[in-house]
């Protein structure tokens, strides 16, 4: 089930004959209809109650197999839910449409865990990039020193970071594997210091190893930030479901080691995240998680994906919030970032060089619905982020 806004005809008219295949006339014909909300979803049972309580509720519906959109205004489509009720083969299919609706706008959030209470949704929150790796793609080496990894968490939190997040593994495509004995050495030295200086903040783990995570919350961390969704270590759902604590979800396709390698398809890739995070977010809470208030999801820009893919997570990142989660996005240096620049101003650039390009694709996934911006560049993010958080929370009478 997404839930889907279009502003613009020619978007809806795109979407209608591409997704929905319908035929092209009548597709430009009646894409104005679309401008309003848009509920695209697959019924495989007898499509007539649709019809009949879209007609009663002066609904759009287009059709083609099993695949439907409705259109209309927020009141018409609450509307047709009343209707459908009164058929036993769409009794379920009201439900999600109204229970998609309350996801879609919730607006903000609140992380509880270790005596620590982080807000989300009036200020968008900064995760503080700390790679004390020898091969991360932007920062790698600079940061292997405990005492110097630990002199950047402090910069960070004076800049404004919420969150540090400690990351003990480079999952650049490409990146070999190391084990948990080799990660831990890595990032335990730097969390005790940061944990004994800085009582305060938020302390993250980026691993995907239930091992890791289990020793570092042991040693306090507060937040586990899995690259993998559970995939590459499945005991790590068993290990936040034990202790509760917040845990970042993220979207991943393939591994890193064969990115380069091997193709990255998808037929609808916001569609595609949004299924395999609710598959997962099940998952995880039959594994026995009940803190359903502390998981965060990240639809993994550049996990999995190509250039094309990421700019178009980002262009429809508002779709996400039918997961009614806190939304976290990490876009800080990335190689698409630098595709782009280098495509449109014929420009190379390196990691470093590409804090505005990082900010320019931060700033749709922001005013979207993105709770948490995961970057380098702390401060600029920082000041850059109070504008758009002004903008994004003025009331307009």
């Amino acid at each position: 089930m997404l839930v889907k806004h279009f502003s613009d005809k020619d978007l809806f008219y795109k979407f209608l004959k591409e997704r929905v295949g319908v035929f092209f006339k009548e597709a430009e014909e009646r894409s104005l209809e679309g401008v309003f909300h848009c509920l695209y979803f697959q019924h495989e049972g007898n499509p007539e109650p649709i019809y009949l309580s879209a007609q009663k509720s002066c609904v759009t519906v287009f059709s083609n197999g099993d695949r439907f959109v409705l259109c209309g205004s927020e009141a018409n489509l609450r509307n047709i839910c009343a209707e459908l009720v009164n058929y036993p083969e769409t009794k379920k299919l009201a439900r999600e449409i109204l229970e998609s609706f309350i996801r879609f706008r919730k607006k903000n959030f609140q992380i509880n865990y270790n005596g620590k209470i982080l807000p989300l949704g009036l200020k968008t929150a900064i995760m503080g990039v700390l790679n004390v790796t020898p091969d991360s793609f932007s920062d790698g080496g600079e940061f292997t020193k405990p005492e110097k990894a630990f002199t950047r968490a402090l910069e960070m939190y004076e800049e404004g970071a919420e969150i540090i997040d400690i990351g003990g593994e480079s999952t650049r495509p490409g990146s070999e594997r190391i084990d948990a004995r080799q990660e831990l050495e890595r990032v335990l030295p730097v969390l005790r210091l940061i944990r004994k200086e800085l009582p305060e903040v938020w302390i993250s783990v980026d691993t995907y190893k239930a091992e890791v995570a289990r020793a570092c919350l042991e040693e306090g961390a507060d937040i586990v930030n899995d690259v993998s969704g559970g995939i590459f270590d499945e005991e790590i759902f068993r290990v936040v479901s034990q202790f509760g604590c917040p845990y970042v979800l993220t979207h991943i396709k393939g591994r890193p080691e064969i990115w380069k390698s091997e193709p990255l398809l998808y037929e609808d890739v916001v569609g595609e995240i949004v299924e395999w995070l609710n598959k997962r977010m099940l998952l995880l809470l039959e594994t026995g998680y009940r803190r359903e208030d502390n998981l965060i999801l990240d639809p993994g820009i550049g996990f999995g994906k190509q250039p094309e893919h990421n700019v178009e997570i980002l262009r429809r990142f508002e779709e996400l919030k039918v997961l009614g989660k806190p939304l976290l996005v990490g876009v800080s240096r990335k190689s698409f970032v630098g595709l782009v620049l280098e495509g449109f101003l014929n420009k190379q650039t390196t990691p470093k060089e590409r804090l505005f390009g990082s900010l320019g694709a931060v700033a749709p996934a922001v005013l979207q619905g993105a709770h948490i911006v995961r970057a380098h560049d702390v401060r600029e993010t920082r000041e850059f982020l109070a504008l758009l958080d002004a903008v994004r929370t003025y009331d307009v009478l």
